[in-house]
Parts: structure tokens; C-alpha cells; sequence
């Protein structure tokens, strides 16, 4: 071996070692960053905005790549950027559709809903399960339930980027045309909720009631998530991207789990549709075409994979990317 090559081996080996050693620092940091997780949560509320859920979701990922080459920390960065992108997008068009002069709807989905059930679904759960004085535990649970669609899709996205870098950037090309399809039907038809059609006489009385649970539950939250409710674009409600995020995330770990369990993953999708509903955030109108935006979001992304993958050239995937494709 000649001296410049082996200089070349000499200095590899020492970076090699270098981030070696600074990987046995890395559950240390995973703890610290838990810890300051639990006293942030302990101060201000457990995280339920998506940009903190992101921010805290990478922060982890950047304490579990503690050790590893400076190009890998830098795509973190770089894989992360259209999620980001797309949801500063999508709250900068909060209220464009009045700025657009288009009229908010609110019959067809009511029209909808008499067809298929014969009355008001929401009207007909608040009447069983709500009670204004008492907070049930079902109460807490549709609260839970529905704050779970500012978190799992992104701490799966999390997991998926730790363990399989394919299997993210299929998850989250979904996600991102998701979001967009659903930010391009809010601006062209703005839709009114049930609690607000409620509010104006057109349904039986409804109560926007996602926010109770956190009475019992108490901490912080109560107040971010009110002031995240506050902030929406009260019409973007055609269709419900929390049907749609729940849907997708059931549908994309369909292939990736024992098929023992596939059953318990739609339970995800269809306890989302029923808070939705019964809480007043969504008729069930709304539901079902988040649903089939999720599955077409899905359908279209498989498709383009499978021409792509079948392309001259291209790497055939194996193992747990393959299942990933099928999947999604």
C-alpha cells in the first residue's frame, strides 16, 4: 500500500472512531432531551401544535444521530423541509376563501346526511352523550382521539426516518399531497362545520365540544389547543383532514404489520369518524371524503412507484421497502 493511501485508510478509520465515540453520548442526550420534553409538557401543556410536534420530533432524531456523519444530520434537515413547507403554507391560506369572495357552504353536506340516515347524525349522538354540566369519560377519550391527529402522522414520520429512509419519504410524499389536496378544496369550497350550522338555526342545537376532556385532564394544553381552535380556518371543513391523516396512516402500516392486527389499525380511522361527528367538528359527509382522499392520495403514489421501480435502471426494492410499497 502506498504511504498516501494509507494515510488516506489512516484518517477514515480515525473519523470512523471520532463519531464512534461520540455515539456513546447518544442515550445519554436522548434522555436529557425527554426530561426537558417532560418539564416543557409539565410547564406549558403537552405539545399538540403541529410545528411543536415537528420541532420536538426532529429534536429527538438529531439526539439519536449523535454519532453518526454530519451528512446524515444535514438530511434530516433536508427531509423535513416540505413537511414544514406545506404546513406554513397551509396556515398562511387560513381565511383565504372569504378574501376570495367565494360563499361558505352549508347545505350540501346537511342534504347529504338527511339522504343517508334520514336526520342529523351529530344532533342525534350530542343528544345521548352530551351533558352540560358533566364531562364523561368518553368525553376525554374523543378529546385524546382527536388531538392525536396533530402527532401520530408526524411521530410515525419520525420513526419511519430513524429506521427506513424509504419507507419516510414515501409516507411523507403522501402526507404532503394530502395536505395539499385538502388546502386546494378549502379554498374552493369553504364549508361550515355542523356546530356552526348549529349556530345559525339550520340543524338542531350543536356543541363544538372537542376541547372538554381536557377539563379533566387539566395542564397546559387546554389553553394552546384553544388558541390553535381559534386560529383555524373555521370553513376548511371538506373534507376533514383528520379522517384523511388518521386513514393514511392506517392504510400505509396496512403491509407492515401482522395481519392479526390490520383490524386493529382501521379502529384509528373509524374511532377519528366518530368524534368528528359526535363532538361537531365534522359531518360524516366530511369523514368519508377525507377517507377517499386518503385512499386516492395512496392509490397515485403506488402507481407512479410501481412505473418508476419498473423503469430500466432503477433498484429493485426488498424486505420491509417492498412491504412499504404495497403498502402504500
Amino acid at each position: 500500500m502506498a504511504t498516501g493511501e494509507f494515510a488516506e485508510v489512516r484518517s477514515e478509520r480515525a473519523a470512523g472512531f471520532r463519531f464512534a465515540s461520540w455515539a456513546a453520548a447518544r442515550p445519554y442526550a436522548l434522555g436529557l432531551f425527554f426530561l426537558a420534553l417532560v418539564a416543557w409538557s409539565a410547564r406549558y401543556g403537552v405539545p399538540v401544535q403541529r410545528e411543536l410536534v415537528i420541532l420536538w420530533t426532529c429534536g429527538a432524531l438529531a439526539c439519536a444521530s449523535i454519532g453518526r456523519p454530519p451528512r446524515e444530520i444535514l438530511q434530516l434537515v433536508v427531509d423535513w423541509l416540505p413537511i414544514v413547507a406545506v404546513l406554513w403554507a397551509y396556515d398562511l391560506t387560513r381565511g383565504a376563501a372569504d378574501s376570495l369572495g367565494i360563499g361558505v357552504h352549508y347545505l350540501p353536506m346537511i342534504d347529504f346526511e338527511r339522504f343517508a340516515f334520514g336526520e342529523m347524525p351529530t344532533v342525534w349522538l350530542q343528544e345521548r352523550l352530551y351533558a352540560p354540566h358533566v364531562v364523561h369519560w368518553w368525553d376525554v377519550g374523543f378529546t385524546l382521539v382527536y388531538t392525536s391527529y396533530f402527532i401520530v402522522p408526524f411521530v410515525l414520520a419520525g420513526w419511519l426516518w430513524a429506521r427506513e429512509r424509504l419507507a419516510f419519504l414515501r409516507f411523507t410524499r403522501r402526507l404532503v399531497t394530502l395536505a395539499l389536496a385538502g388546502l386546494a378544496t378549502y379554498v374552493a369550497f369553504p364549508a361550515a362545520p355542523p356546530w356552526m350550522a348549529g349556530e345559525i338555526g339550520l340543524i338542531g342545537e350543536v356543541h363544538r365540544t372537542t376541547g372538554r376532556g381536557w377539563e379533566v385532564l387539566g395542564v397546559g394544553t387546554a389553553s394552546l389547543f384553544s388558541k390553535g381552535q381559534a386560529a383555524s380556518n373555521l370553513v376548511a371543513a371538506v373534507p376533514s383532514l383528520h379522517s384523511a391523516f388518521t386513514m393514511l396512516v392506517a392504510l400505509f402500516l396496512w403491509g407492515r404489520v401482522r395481519p392479526w392486527l390490520r383490524p386493529l389499525l382501521l379502529l384509528y380511522p373509524l374511532a377519528m369518524g366518530l368524534t368528528l361527528v359526535a363532538t361537531g367538528e365534522h359531518y360524516f359527509f366530511d369523514v368519508l371524503l377525507g377517507w377517499v382522499y386518503a385512499g386516492a392520495v395512496m392509490a397515485a403514489w403506488a402507481l407512479w412507484e410501481r412505473r418508476r421501480e419498473g423503469r430500466p435502471g432503477s433498484e429493485p426494492l426488498s424486505g420491509a421497502a417492498a412491504s412499504g410499497g404495497a403498502a402504500g
